[in-house]
Order: structure tokens, then sequence, then C-alpha cells
């Protein structure tokens, strides 16, 4: 054959693929490489077809050959890297999207997924590297967006906020998503109220600005990639918001309204007519999510009525996989890539799809917006409205709500008498856990909430705190290494407020469990945040008898501390004004028998809180079955 015939061969092939005639187009592209084996951009065209029909193991030998024969061409190098990712082969996947971007140091495509890949790996100020080099280079609008989302998630909003708004002007027809990713950019450690407060407003005027500008999202998760989680820990009713974002994402996202198709063989039926139940989380892992939910789980599998599924993502370690299994029932992992883990989830044909949280991260809003199941309910593994319109319940627990909750809910309220469920004691007996390696003759005053949990509003307590037990340490847990500029940025803080950082405050490493708890055993006070209280730390506090002080809130989040020292028996350890904290800590750390009274108390009235079912099968029905 002739190199006439050849390329009029694959000029069929080309229309074949266009018209997206895949099995033609493959079937010609494999015809061009018999007669012209060098011929790259066929190996490189068919490897994306056998790709994008999940043949991966067939797609790779003909990317591979691509590269080979053009070695410069950089949207080769990225189809070897994207059939390699496919594959699950990240660091070769890695080095063929650094051979594409030295190929063209503009190639964004490429950029943006080493960007990201510093990103999956928790590398935050690489990834800020890997953005800032991208984005000078590519000379890109996306670049320039995403290089901002990485500053704003590194804390610094003062700078990410001046350039995503450069980014829009680069472009000369309004972009709705990249006005919408600039209003996700809240700060992580917030410098103070103003601060929050515009960081809400410019989330408020990109949801105005962004539904005016007819926002389309294909694949939300990939798109957009965010959702507003710090909105959690302001301190504010962020229902008004919520409703806004995800009505505007339900409206933008076609997949979203697609209805679900019952089985015509019985939706929902398993094994002998039982009700297929699936609880989801990408957290099904050493999270908080799991403890919280192991409970609800154990006592659904334990149903015979029902067939309880868990469904992680495939990403769960083995161990974690293993202790759901050992809850009692099947485990079924799912991608993390929405389009797939929704196909998977709608073969299971479930009657009821239970979300232990929604919130934390962008995949598991997506699926709960999606219709996968008769039944949708949500618990409260991120313990604040999803603002999700259509879902059929939010489970909570009155000892944790003020009388006006249901305000503060898009979604109707399912109580349950005590949350949470069976929750577990984690760790050894307290008697052997590891003693602190402190100063023992310097009051320990302990934080171990995430720091993004500390409002500023605290700031000014612990100054004072620190002012009237002047010999005292205040200790926080530090965040893992690849955020220790939001660890900086939170130091700047205190000392703003008047702290001597340097000879006060200390940050403790992160730790094994039984160093964890002996921290808590042995601090002298345990200091709760005020506006989204500790949960599953809180318990881990209660449990070995650590005199815990909190602030009650207006919401759930900020209630969960208050609400456990009740139901052990002790309130006197409950403040409801910041003044009144100041005086129960101080009061604590300078009063060692008052402080010994308190632990005592609280080792006594802490087993109530464990193992406890109340109520277990009439809440798992009104979950199952509407009431």
């Amino acid at each position: 054959m002739t190199i006439v015939e050849t390329t009029a061969l694959f000029r069929n092939a080309l229309d074949a693929h266009r018209q997206g005639n895949l099995t033609a187009a493959t079937r010609i592209y494999t015809a061009v490489i018999a007669r012209d084996p060098g011929n790259a951009p066929s190996h490189f065209l068919l490897s994306m077809i056998l790709r994008s029909t999940q043949q991966v193991e067939a797609a790779l030998p003909h990317a591979r050959l691509a590269v080979r024969i053009a070695p410069l061409n950089p949207s080769y190098q990225q189809g070897l890297a994207e059939v390699l990712l496919s594959n699950e082969q990240f660091a070769e996947a890695e080095q063929a999207f650094r051979r594409s971007v030295l190929c063209d140091p503009a190639h964004a495509a490429a950029w943006a997924w080493l960007r990201g890949r510093k990103e999956q790996l928790g590398d935050l100020p690489a990834a800020e590297r890997v953005a800032r080099l991208g984005r000078h280079l590519s000379g890109d609008g996306t670049g320039t967006t995403a290089h901002a989302e990485i500053l704003a998630r590194l804390g610094d909003v003062e700078t990410a906020w001046p350039l995503a708004d450069r980014a829009a002007r680069q472009t000369s027809e309004y972009d709705p998503l990249a006005d919408l990713k600039s209003g996700l950019m809240l700060p992580p450690i917030p410098v103070d109220r103003d601060q929050i407060a515009e960081a809400r407003q410019r989330l408020s005027d990109a949801l105005d600005r962004a539904g005016e500008g007819r926002l389309r999202l294909e694949e939300p998760v990939n798109q957009l990639g965010r959702v507003p989680f710090y909105l959690a820990f302001h301190g504010l009713d962020d229902r008004p918001l919520a409703e806004r974002f995800n009505d505007l994402l339900r409206a933008a996202t076609p997949a979203f309204l697609e209805p679900r198709q019952a089985s015509a063989s019985g939706e929902g039926a398993g094994q002998g007519g039982r009700a297929r139940v699936g609880i989801f989380s990408s957290f099904f892992n050493a999270h908080t999510v799991l403890r919280y939910t192991q409970g609800l789980i154990r006592a659904m599998a334990a149903r015979p009525d029902l067939e309880a599924i868990a469904i992680p993502t495939a990403s769960i370690p083995p161990e974690a996989r293993r202790h759901l299994e050992s809850l009692g029932a099947a485990v079924a992992p799912v991608s993390s890539d929405y389009p797939r883990a929704a196909a998977q989830i709608r073969e299971m044909r479930l009657s009821v799809l239970i979300f232990a949280d929604i919130g934390m991260e962008p995949l598991s809003a997506a699926l709960a917006h999606t219709d996968l199941a008769a039944r949708r309910i949500a618990l409260s593994g991120h313990p604040v409205t999803t603002g999700i319109r259509g879902l059929d319940g939010y489970v909570t627990s009155p000892i944790f709500e003020p009388e006006d909750c249901a305000a503060h809910y898009t979604e109707p309220l399912i109580h349950a008498p005590f949350w949470p469920l069976g929750y577990v004691r984690s760790g050894p007996d307290p008697a052997t856990l590891p003693a602190p390696d402190r100063d023992l003759s310097r009051p320990a005053l302990l934080c171990v909430q995430s720091l993004f949990k500390i409002h500023p509003d605290m700031d000014a307590a612990f100054q004072e705190i620190l002012a009237r037990v002047p010999d005292a340490l205040l200790y926080f847990v530090d965040l893992p290494i690849g955020l220790k500029p939001l660890t900086d940025r939170f130091r700047r803080r205190l000392a703003t407020a008047g702290i001597d950082v340097d000879r006060r405050v200390r940050f403790l490493p992160r730790m094994q469990l039984p160093h964890y708890l002996g921290w808590l055993r042995g601090a002298d006070v345990v200091l709760d945040t005020w506006y989204f209280s500790g949960g599953d730390s809180s318990l881990s506090a209660l449990a070995v008898g650590a005199p815990i002080v909190t602030r009650q809130g207006a919401f759930y989040r900020g209630r969960q501390t208050a609400a456990l020292l009740r139901e052990a028996g002790v309130t006197e350890t409950v403040a409801s004004t910041s003044d009144a904290y100041i005086d129960l800590v101080a009061s604590l750390a300078t009063d060692p028998e008052r402080a010994e009274d308190v632990r005592r108390r609280i080792e006594n009235g802490a087993g109530r809180l464990f193992g406890r079912n109340d109520g277990a099968d009439d809440l798992i029905d009104r979950i199952v079955r509407q009431t």
C-alpha cells in the first residue's frame, strides 16, 4: 500500500472516530498500523479509544509506541500518562507528564495533573510551587485560578483572592466555573471575624453571578473539585449559603436530574426479600466517621430483614476493609470517579442509600444529589445541614440540638435518642497509657482540635487564660507537615492576640493512639473549641477521665461536648459565655483538688456514653421505611 493510500485509510479512521463510531475507527486504525507500524498518530488515537472503552491493557502498548516513535510530542506523552493512570501506574504516569511539559512548557493539562498529584499526596507547598511554575509558563487562565485555589488552601487568601480576580479578567467572556471556584476559596485559618465575613460575602456574590451566568457541569467532582467545607467553622447559620450552593450545583449538572430506573426484578430486594441498604463514605478508614458509624452498621447487619452494604471508595486500606467486614456488612468499594461510582451504586439496586457524611469532599455531595435509591439519608459525620433538597432525612439527636433545630436544616430530621450508636472506647486501659513527655511543674492546657476549628474569637480567651495562669503552657496538635503554612499562620494569629508563642505555646506532633490518649489523660485541663466542638476527640478525653471545659454553641456542631458531659452527669465544666469558659479553665488549672474531683466524676460517669444502642431498631426503621 502506498503512502497516499495509507493516508487515505487514516483519514477514514479519523472520520469514524469523530462521528463516534469507535468500532469502525478501531478496526481502521488497526489496519493502518498493520501496513505502517511506525504511524504514531494511529497508535496514539487507538490507545485513546481502547482506554475510553476500559481496555487499558490493550491500550498501553500503543501509547508506549506512539511516544517511542515521536518522543517530542507533548500530546503523546500526556496520552501515555493517562493510560498509565487508568492502570494505576502513578509513578510512571508522573514521569510521562513531566516529559510532556519539557516538550511543551505551555502544556496546561500536564501542569494541572502534576499539581493535582502533589495535592493528592498531601504536599500542598510542592503543589503550590508546581502551580506557580505552570501558571507562568503556560499563561493559562485556568492555571491562574488553580494556583489561587492552592494558595487559599494554604491559608494565603490575601494573595489568592486578587490572583483569582485577575484570572477572571484574563478571559474575554465571563467564566461562571472560575468565578464559583474563586468564591469557594474560604480561609482555613481566618485572621479575624472581618475576614470570615468577607469570605462569606465573596461566596454569596459568586453564587449570584454563576447562577446568572448559566453554569454547566458535566462532571462536578472533577470540574469543581471543592465544597464549602470551612463554612462550618465560622459559628454562623450555614443553611442559606448551603442551600444556594447546592441549588446552583443541581441546576448546573444534568446528571443530577436523571431519574432513577427502577428495576423490574424488584428494586432494593436482597436475598430472601430483605431490604438492601447501603451506607457510603469516602472516610471509612481510621477517620472519626467510621468510629461514629460502625455501631449503626453493626446494628443494621444484625437485622434479618435487611441486607447491609458498606460502600467505601476503592482506596480503602486493607485493614479498614477488614474492620468493616467484621461488623457483619457486605463491603462493596466503588470508584472515586463520580460517574463510575454512581453507576456502581445504581447496579446495587438499593432501597436506601445512607451517607455517613456529606460536606467534607465533593464526591459524597455529588452522589447525594443523584437519584440512586428510593430513600437517601444523611448522617451527621459532618454535623451541619447538607443544603441538599430532596434528601429524605438527616439523623441527629435531641441531646445535641437546640429547641429551634429544624430551622437550621434543609432536610427533615430523624431523631435518635442517643448518638453515636454503639460507640466503642478506643485504646488500652487508661491506667496503662504512657505519660506525656512534659514539664510537670507547669500546668498543661491541651487543645487537640484541628487548628482550622479554632475560631479567631478564641484567641483573646487563650491570651486571658495564660495571663491568669502565668506558669501554664498551651498545647496544640500540629497539622501534617504538608500543611505547615497553616500552622505558621495560626502562630501569627496567636502572636497578634498578644501571646508570646515561643514561650507559652507548644505544638505536639501527630501521635499514635496510646500517646494521644496519654496526653489527654495527663493534661491538667483539656480545652474544647467553641463553635465546632469535639465529637470523637471529646469521647476519647472523657474515656480517660480528662477534665474538659467547653462553651456550648448555638448549633449541633458547637454543642457536642456539652451534651456528652451532661450525659456523663458532669455539668459544671459547661460554660455559656466566653468569660465563664475562661474562669473554668483558670480555676481547674490552679486548683488541683477541684480538677481531681472533676476528673473522678468524669471517670465514674463516662461509661454511660459507650456501647449504647438506645432505640436502635426504631431508628433503623425510621431510616429505612418512611413513617
